[in-house]
């Protein structure tokens, strides 16, 4: 193999053993369930051969495996081909996408996604779901909390990035007071935008148009 093939050998190895010990997978179990879900004959040898890659053997090299059975492990454990060879360090390229656009990472799309799960267009739960994002994040006062969110994360790194040294120990004492102080007041102005935004979203009582007989 070139250098080219051998890193992307290592990354196919290191990754598709993450994706087996995250599901907990033996060698055998996951020979198991991948001929249990695609209705393949693949054993425990034939794991392990994919997770030797690019090992060196008698006869040369172990090499990838064939792109059809690539593309199944990757559908099996729902990534990209590309992942598990080092193309993208996203789960796929679409999450990619997704955190250049809204920058933010491949952990936040994936929490969103396990929300809102748009793949599940029929299911009128998933609908509310998507529709109470879609109104959190596009209310006027959401922009407010999330400038209090912020207060608070800054209060939280900013005394270890400032790294200061202090003449005494009750300078010490005054400034952790201090930083007390302003933690409290962050968590009161986000606990009142976040009621404020509430309040914008879902109003006491609900506005309702109400049918009554005559």
């Amino acid at each position: 193999m070139n250098d080219l093939l051998k890193e992307k050998a290592m990354s196919w190895k290191v990754r598709l053993k993450k994706c087996m010990d995250t599901g907990r997978y033996t060698q055998a179990s996951f020979a198991e369930a991948l001929n249990n879900k695609y209705g393949t004959s693949y054993g425990q040898k034939d794991v392990s051969r994919w997770m030797n890659t690019g090992a060196k053997i008698k006869n040369g090299e172990v090499g990838f495996p064939k792109y059809d059975t690539m593309i199944l492990i990757s559908d099996f454990f729902s990534v990209d081909v590309g992942y598990l060879t080092g193309e993208t360090d996203e789960i796929s390229f679409s999450v990619e996408k997704a955190c250049s656009y809204m920058g933010l990472n491949g952990g936040a799309i994936k929490a969103i996604r396990e929300i809102t799960q748009p793949e599940n267009d029929a299911t009128y739960m998933r609908k509310d779901m998507r529709e109470s994002f879609n109104k959190f994040f596009s209310a006027e006062g959401f922009h407010n909390f999330f400038e209090r969110l912020h207060d608070l994360q800054l209060t939280s790194i900013l005394p270890n990035q400032e790294n200061r040294v202090f003449d005494n120990l009750d300078s010490a004492i005054d400034y952790i007071r201090g930083l007390e102080y302003k933690g409290k007041i962050a968590r009161y102005e986000l606990n009142e935008a976040l009621v404020l935004l509430v309040n914008e979203l879902y109003p006491n009582p609900p506005q309702l148009d109400l049918n009554v007989k005559d």
